[in-house]
């Protein structure tokens, strides 16, 4: 198992703007992939993300209500399955893409789902993905609805798991992220399991 924790600033990606969520996911996926690349063809990707691109849907209703004409690009990256498509090309990379968007710390929904998808046999590696921005105020009253907290700084982590490995335990679950935020919010639980694998690395 290889992680990586991704934080701003991070390189620019070629055709995503503005918002820092493709960024942070490009960067973390590839500290993992270039650690341990594997057969694109046996590897998924599962991104999770409770808020998703704040950055890109803030910016773009901005510019919508000020009736303001905003880049073809917004639109575009405005789902974070751009992202892995972009990915899938630049490290080859064929297996399974998929998105969740859980309410609460997101390690145990992208276990469950890596779980899955070694069972049906078709990928020997999953790479698991939290990303949350600090956000907008937009971000913002959306935790505030969900009872949920975003992370002290804009983050991704990345962990890669290879069939075979034991998947890693869950850590006790953060203490209410309504009363008691943590410096991570709901990727609280996949910074604890990235500091338990060896070679993982920011």
């Amino acid at each position: 198992m290889i992680a990586a924790i991704a934080e701003g600033p991070v390189p620019p990606v070629s055709g995503f703007i503005e918002s820092t969520f493709s960024p942070l996911v490009y960067e973390a996926v590839r500290q993992c992939l270039t650690e341990a690349p594997g057969d694109g063809a046996r590897t998924a990707i599962v991104l999770a993300s409770t808020i998703g691109d704040s950055g890109t849907l803030d910016l773009g209703s901005r510019l919508l209500v000020a009736g303001e004409k905003s880049n073809p690009l917004l639109f575009m990256q405005s789902t974070p399955n751009a992202i892995l498509g972009r990915l899938g090309i630049d490290l080859g990379i064929s297996g399974p893409l998929m998105t969740l968007s859980p309410v609460g710390d997101l390690a145990a929904d992208l276990l469950e789902v890596a779980e899955a998808l070694f069972a049906e046999g078709d990928v020997d590696h999953v790479l698991v993905i939290g990303v949350e921005q600090t956000g907008t105020e937009r971000a913002a009253a959306a935790h505030r609805a969900l009872r949920t907290s975003p992370p002290a700084a804009d983050t991704a982590v990345a962990i890669l798991l290879d069939r075979g490995d034991p998947l890693p335990g869950l850590p006790v679950p953060p203490p209410s992220p309504a009363s008691e935020p943590t410096a991570y919010g709901s990727l609280h639980g996949l910074v604890e399991l990235a500091g338990r694998i060896r070679g993982a690395r920011s």
